[in-house]
């Protein structure tokens, strides 16, 4: 992995503070602000230091900053944590969950006392009724079984879905929170975890 620039190291520094300080990495304004530079000029210096594998960062979202080295994310103190990014979850039609770490991201550690805690990426818009959004992170603890009215991440044909789970007589429904939108019934549908928070970029 390539060193930083001294410039790049203060920057990458002041985002490991931030998140150490406020459980949540800076906006470009910020990074911008504290170094009295442009906003092209915060974001040029984030894309160099991804380039160089320190972090991650996704596009059109302002705080979208992912630590991806383990000392820095082992630097984080105790009561911030971080849980990997596995994929994408749909709130819409089902998308395949890949098992690949995208990145990872601080949470409080209230939210992730129990092992097996992840972050799933929301794509799509059924949910928009139980305030979750595309783009949002679903928070998720795993699990194996859910309680009727649970919102829950589903396993359906290989296919993860963030639906509200039912069980009924001889099959499970999926029900989505969007009036335009049908529940998906399955026989086979398996519970991978239960949402417990939700993590959003403005």
């Amino acid at each position: 992995m390539k060193d930083l620039t001294d410039k790049q190291e203060l920057v990458y520094k002041f985002i490991l503070n931030s998140m150490k300080e406020r459980g949540m990495p800076p906006t470009i304004r910020e990074i911008g602000d504290k170094f009295e530079i442009t906003a092209k000029g915060a974001y040029d210096h984030l894309k160099a230091i991804e380039k160089k594998g320190f972090i991650k960062t996704q596009k059109n979202q302002s705080r979208a900053i992912e630590l991806t080295r383990n000392d820095a994310l082992e630097s984080l103190p105790a009561q911030v944590m971080t849980i990997p990014v596995l994929g994408r979850v749909a709130a819409g039609m089902p998308i395949l969950a890949e098992e690949n770490v995208e990145g990872y991201i601080p949470i409080p550690d209230r939210l992730a006392k129990k092992p097996g805690t992840f972050a799933l990426r929301v794509v799509g818009d059924s949910m928009i009724e139980a305030g979750i959004n595309d783009g949002d992170l679903a928070i998720i603890q795993k699990k194996e079984t859910a309680r009727n009215g649970e919102i829950v991440v589903a396993l359906v044909e290989d296919e993860a879905t963030l639906k509200v789970f039912y069980k009924e007589s001889d099959h499970i429904r999926l029900e989505p929170r969007n009036a335009k939108l049908k529940p998906i019934k399955s026989k086979k549908a398996q519970v991978m975890g239960k949402l417990i928070g939700i993590y959003r970029f403005y």
